[in-house]
């Protein structure tokens, strides 16, 4: 059986990947967030062993990755220190909540979850990148993001089927310059309703916040961190793409396998007639 290979854009990982996890996997019982799964994922093995330092190294965690773990539910996450980046993806998430202990949260991923509504993000007024493609969430208060967003994404949802969808979004975040994957231009600006300067052009919005200049680091690189949030995001796909590969690889190898057992098999059992027949030539002869 041949395995064919099929190329998938980075819109439709997530959802490649969460059809396979479920065919090739039973389903779990979900869990929650704990300190031993936080220190499993993020922090070395031997400081999961000495308290003091677990505790000082988790006050001074900054990233934190928890995807696919069959998580339920956001929660026990007060004794973390400065979190900027939080990775959720792939799991059983139904509601955003319980953040507000995390204010200086810049980027986070909920991409492929079974979140149905987006809520309780207003306070992360630092956010600049927010994932929440692959859920199931039907529409979208803008009033219920921060202001902050400077990368949104909503792919694979119900509500990115709406006429208004990507008017009512770029009216109400003045710093968006990616919806979806797609560069907010300078005509759709205008055409929101927004004051735009001469020098934004058509190909993407640059930064205009000269006047805030003075601000806090962790709010200016929300804003000014485009390049970064590029990056990751460039990263999660090719990491994805290549998780696809290897299944596909390992696929393709099994198969390989499988056909050289049977070949051999095949030859095994042609070759029992004629050994039985000379052996009865043999006993007659005898």
């Amino acid at each position: 059986m041949a395995s064919e290979v099929v190329d998938l854009g980075g819109d439709e990982l997530w959802k490649f990947e969460a059809e396979n996890d479920v065919e090739m996997e039973a389903p779990k019982k979900s869990v929650r967030i704990s300190v031993s799964l936080i220190a499993k994922r993020n922090l070395p093995a031997g400081i999961t062993k000495e308290s003091d330092k677990l505790v000082a190294a988790l006050m001074k965690l900054t990233h934190l990755r928890l995807d696919r773990e069959n998580i339920g539910e956001i929660d026990n996450l007060e004794c973390l220190g400065p979190i900027t980046n939080i990775y959720l993806q792939q799991n059983q998430i139904k509601k955003i909540e319980n953040l507000e202990c995390l204010p200086k949260i810049r980027f986070l991923c909920l991409a492929g979850n079974q979140i149905s509504k987006v809520e309780n993000l207003q306070h992360l007024t630092g956010l600049g990148f927010l994932d929440l493609s692959e859920n199931r969430i039907d529409e979208v208060n803008p009033e219920e993001l921060p202001k902050s967003l400077v990368i949104l994404t909503l792919n694979g949802n119900p509500c990115t089927e709406r006429s208004d969808y990507r008017k009512q979004l770029i009216q109400v975040l003045p710093k968006l310059q990616q919806l979806d994957g797609q560069q907010v231009t300078r005509q759709e600006k205008m055409e929101a309703g927004l004051e735009v300067s001469d020098d934004e052009d058509d190909e993407g919005l640059e930064d205009d916040d000269d006047d805030d200049k003075d601000d806090d680091d962790e709010e200016t690189d929300a804003v000014e961190g485009k390049g970064m949030f590029h990056d990751v995001t460039c990263g999660i796909v090719e990491r994805s793409h290549e998780r696809v590969k290897d299944v596909l690889r390992q696929h393709k190898d099994h198969m390989t396998e499988l056909e050289e057992v049977r070949s051999q098999s095949a030859l095994t059992m042609a070759a029992t007639p004629r050994l039985s027949s000379r052996m009865s030539e043999r006993a007659d002869a005898d």
